[in-house]
């Protein structure tokens, strides 16, 4: 028997994606429908929805024994973009190109590590089983929210299978004036929630640094490498005060963890090093930042950046060690 998967489109009305409105939609619908499984997004979306059916046509044995399925990108088509002249020249195609005829392996993940399954972005990207949801609800005594069913889901397996174009993935947009604030009030918000559930302190805990990492890497980062590109250097340095206040108020423990600052804080200003080299106060700035950022962070980090991004970060390190910018300026020669 074929597996059927329905895609609920539901507009939250709540402060944040998954409140009790939505729960309540999803609920009215999981006792109607005949599909197997469930897709809860705020928009359509065919592309994703047909690559993942794709999958479960060819796979169907690994979509047995998971309450809910998270679908990430294939490394394998990741690297053949990353090879490309043009990414953009590639289009997305309805089935998988990338898969082997093997059985691809699921590997289990929990919210903790995943924290970013809650947002709204990534429902397109989950799948909920029918089953398990009549069984939630069914046994569901007050008002839920989205977090209450990934923490009653016994497991959740996560599928690298997809083969999603960049100009797919631009559909979300993040807004130009996306700031250290937006981010600090999504994380509280989910923070808060996820609270409700342990007694663990803070420190012990990877639901934060997860979710910042999530959100330095697809939204604060790459709005910070979009103004230095375009050379909108005022906008630049008040994106690197607002997080050098941001890295001096958080403990050390959080800011260490967050390894997604690396590429788009020490590799890309380095290797750009022209764009702003004459700008004085982005080049004060800039050193300011990176005298925070490396005096927050523990040695087994500083040996993770060294691993991706060796000459940038050797270039950034000695640069606090000398207070000059002229070790980043001997580097870009060098190397870039």
């Amino acid at each position: 028997m074929s597996i059927v998967v329905e895609q609920l489109v539901i507009r939250d009305t709540g402060e944040r994606w998954g409140s009790p409105y939505l729960l309540e939609q999803l609920k009215n619908d999981v006792f109607t429908t005949n599909a197997d499984f469930i897709i809860i997004c705020s928009k359509r979306e065919q592309n994703i929805l047909s690559q993942i059916e794709d999958y479960i046509a060819r796979f169907p044995d690994t979509m047995v024994g998971a309450d809910i399925h998270l679908f990430n990108q294939n490394p394998v088509f990741v690297e053949f973009l990353r090879k490309l002249p043009n990414e953009d020249s590639y289009e997305m195609t309805s089935t998988l190109q990338f898969l082997e005829d093997t059985i691809p392996k699921p590997t289990s993940t929990y919210l903790e590590r995943d924290p970013h399954m809650l947002l709204e972005e990534v429902g397109q990207y989950i799948l909920y089983n029918v089953a398990f949801l009549k069984s939630y609800f069914e046994k569901a005594e007050r008002t839920q929210q989205l977090i209450n069913i990934f923490h009653q889901a016994n497991i959740v397996w996560k599928h690298r299978i997809l083969e999603e174009t960049k100009k797919n993935e631009e559909k979300i947009k993040v807004p130009d004036n996306y700031l250290i604030s937006d981010m600090v009030d999504c994380w509280t918000y989910y923070r808060n929630l996820e609270s409700g559930y342990t007694n663990l302190s803070l420190e012990l805990l990877d639901f934060d640094k997860n979710f910042f990492n999530y959100l330095i890497r697809t939204k604060l980062g790459p709005i910070f490498q979009k103004k230095l590109m375009m050379e909108d250097l005022t906008e630049a340095v008040d994106a690197l005060d607002t997080l050098t206040v941001f890295l001096e108020t958080n403990n050390k423990q959080i800011v260490s963890e967050l390894v997604s600052l690396g590429y788009f804080y020490i590799q890309v200003p380095v290797k750009e090093y022209p764009l702003w080299s004459n700008n004085k106060q982005f080049g004060k700035t800039y050193l300011k930042f990176l005298k925070i950022f490396f005096d927050k962070m523990h040695y087994q980090t500083k040996q993770y950046y060294l691993k991706f991004y060796r000459r940038a970060t050797n270039a950034a390190y000695k640069s606090v060690g000398l207070n000059s910018l002229s070790p980043i300026a001997k580097n870009y020669k060098l190397y870039f």
